[in-house]
């Protein structure tokens, strides 16, 4: 019966040293004013020792963040996919001088009394135009 015990024991003990297993001893080391980060033990003096172990993915977490990076990414923006349904029939390079020159016009116009609704309504149009 003693040996049962002595082998249950032996047994936890080593299940607790495998799940630390990947755990690595993280140095913050100080050498004449430098401060560096290391896995070895520092020559110079060690500010800081610490068990870092690595965070675990969820595989389900990281194939959305890859998903919303293929829907985010320049060529689908580019495609029109995202253009507003406002956007003319013309050629995208005019339409957007067409709204610059708009909004270029309407700024000349209203002078120095702008307000904010007026440049919103404008700087939304050229950005619609524009991206």
């Amino acid at each position: 019966m003693h040996t049962l015990s002595t082998f249950i024991i032996a047994f936890l003990l080593a299940c607790l040293f495998a799940a630390t297993a990947h755990a690595q001893h993280v140095f913050k080391c100080s050498d004449g004013g430098n401060v560096s980060y290391q896995s070895l033990p520092c020559d110079g003096a060690t500010l800081r020792s610490w068990e870092a172990t690595p965070d675990v993915v969820d595989p389900s977490a990281q194939a959305r963040i890859e998903s919303l990076r293929r829907e985010l990414r320049p060529e689908r923006r580019a495609s029109g996919r995202y253009r507003s349904s406002r956007s003319s029939k013309a050629s995208p390079a005019a339409a957007c001088e067409r709204a610059r020159s708009g909004r270029a016009t309407a700024y000349a116009k209203a002078g120095l009394k702008r307000d904010f609704t007026l440049s919103s309504h404008w700087d939304n149009r050229v950005h619609d135009a524009c991206w």
